[in-house]
């Protein structure tokens, strides 16, 4: 091969070697300031893409009212074969230092550490509220709190049944796991109903 001809060959092929090292360098923090600042659009994306892979409902900012005029809201209602999914999403630009049972966890930022309440605590009151509010067995509800995949969280044992805090990339996978259990499945023209009535109820909220 010519001098001018293999010159020009490590030119280009130094040229996508140094392209692709600059992706790998820039992708993380690309990736995590497209989360903080996109987040309803990624959680909403990801969580619409189960639903339409599983064939499930799907009702997104769902607002409604207690008995006491107390209002809460899940970010995402998601309706499978034998589950109802309450999922609320949350970013954490930093780690948690968590236990499943506590009021409260330490979110670290940098060199900043603050309390914050415990976000599975708190979504599984809206359960609570919601399976009260429309008669539906507690049982059939899952709490999901959904979070960004680069948060560092301590272990959880998770020891409250059908209480979750899971990462974007982990959904699909408990949910999977979920809908495989050995239960009897949601009869299809309740499930028909539920949602009608769950799309009712947030419509009369906006």
């Amino acid at each position: 091969m010519p001098y001018k001809a293999e010159l020009t060959l490590f030119i280009v092929l130094a040229v996508i070697a140094a392209l692709f090292f600059l992706f790998l360098f820039l992708y993380p923090p690309i990736k995590r300031s497209f989360y903080k600042h996109h987040t309803v659009r990624a959680y909403y994306k990801k969580v619409a893409r189960i639903a339409e892979d599983n064939d499930f409902y799907l009702i997104n900012n769902f607002k409604s009212h207690t008995t006491d005029s107390l209002t809460f809201h899940i970010d995402h209602l998601l309706v499978g074969d034998k589950y109802i999914y309450c999922i609320r999403d949350r970013y954490y630009d930093g780690a948690l230092s968590a236990k499943e049972e506590d009021e409260s966890w330490i979110y670290y930022q940098g060199k900043n550490a603050k309390y914050i309440d415990n976000p599975m605590r708190m979504n599984e009151l809206r359960v609570e509220k919601l399976a009260l509010m429309s008669g539906i067995k507690r049982d059939i509800f899952v709490s999901i709190v959904l979070i960004n995949d680069d948060c560092w969280i301590t272990p959880l044992s998770n020891t409250v049944s059908r209480s979750y805090l899971s990462s974007l990339a982990m959904l699909p996978k408990i949910i999977k796991t979920l809908e495989s259990d050995d239960v009897p499945s949601l009869d299809q023209w309740a499930v028909e109903r539920v949602v009608s009535d769950f799309a009712t109820l947030k419509n009369n909220e906006n």
